[in-house]
């Protein structure tokens, strides 16, 4: 793979005028964005100090393109400069991180000859763009490197979200069976993570609408397009993610009901039994009252027809339920 030995520049590549394709050194990086010609890009570690030196002075891109490349903010924008395009996207983290559906944010910048990136952590969707780049899957321009960008984060978005549908599946299952007790933790799990995703992939959408609405004058007609298929296809993953979400809500509701009902069959079970004993509770609490006089003491088959009169009471009870109908 041509990764950069230099941890400031993760990727580098230029192609020149006559179709060379150069791997980038970060000794090349000011003579290769200073070049008219050919194009080149550049995939920075912002995390590293060096590079945050660096774009404070870089000569070679606009002053705005810096602040943004160099920015912390996760507020997710695409704004069109006087010399090029740039704005903070949102990407899931590198499948070897602690959390790979996590979202973290790629800062970008480019003009008709440039592209430049920058994050601070491991991300998904950019790493698999150098790999289609150095396979020469698509072609070495800012605007098919966009569209390219835009479906790797299309698969990565869509590869998280129908690992939580598949979650959503078996809660469901559960809920169909009744097994209402299991699958609580995981349809949390799912809701929190789709909320994650919309809270992220809304903006995004957003801003690329705005971008198609003011592409570059430098853009072909062809680029525009596979552009506005790409956001399309963006926004299918979008609303299948608000699908999924409203689904998630139902079998939350679903759950929640299905609880209630087991809750109130048990209440109303534990009704029924108190109702039957509560006669026979009356009889053992009066005959158990230490007075003279009491019925049945000096007999000795007291305790039997005390017994008896116990059962009895509970029978007509329970008669009695049946005729009302609450049994």
């Amino acid at each position: 793979m041509l990764v950069s030995d230099d941890k400031r520049l993760i990727y580098g590549v230029r192609t020149t005028a006559d179709g060379q394709v150069e791997r980038l050194g970060w000794a090349d990086v000011d003579a290769a964005l200073a070049a008219p010609d050919g194009f080149v890009w550049l995939h920075l570690d912002a995390s590293d100090a060096r590079v945050q030196q660096w774009l404070a002075t870089c000569p070679h891109l606009p002053e705005d393109a810096r602040e943004i490349l160099a920015g912390v903010d996760r507020h997710i924008r695409i704004e069109a400069g006087p010399h090029g395009v740039m704005g903070v996207l949102g990407d899931l983290h590198h499948d070897f991180a602690d959390d790979p559906n996590r979202v973290g944010t790629l800062r970008l910048y480019f003009d008709d000859h440039r592209f430049v990136t920058a994050r601070r952590n491991a991300l998904r969707a950019v790493d698999r763009l150098r790999r289609s780049v150095e396979l020469n899957r698509c072609e070495r321009k800012p605007a098919p490197l966009l569209v390219e960008l835009l479906h790797h984060l299309s698969d990565a978005f869509s590869g998280t979200l129908l690992e939580t549908i598949e979650e959503l599946d078996d809660v469901e299952t559960d809920v169909l069976a009744d097994r209402v007790k299991d699958g609580g933790a995981a349809l949390g799990r799912a809701r929190r993570t789709l909320a994650h995703l919309r809270r992220h992939l809304g903006p995004q959408r957003i801003a690329l609408g705005g971008l198609l609405a003011r592409l570059p004058s430098w853009a072909t007609p062809e680029e525009a397009a596979d552009l506005r298929d790409a956001v399309a296809r963006l926004d299918a993953v979008g609303h299948d993610l608000d699908l999924a979400q409203e689904r998630a809500r139902q079998l939350q509701d679903e759950r929640a009901g299905r609880l209630a009902e087991i809750t109130n069959r048990n209440l109303y079970v534990l009704s029924i039994f108190t109702a039957m004993f509560l006669p026979m509770t009356l009889v053992t609490g009066v005959f158990g009252m230490n007075v003279g006089g009491l019925p049945g003491v000096e007999s000795s088959h007291g305790f039997f027809w005390t017994m008896v009169l116990m059962f009895g009471t509970g029978a007509c009870t329970y008669g009695v339920l049946r005729i009302a109908r609450i049994v």
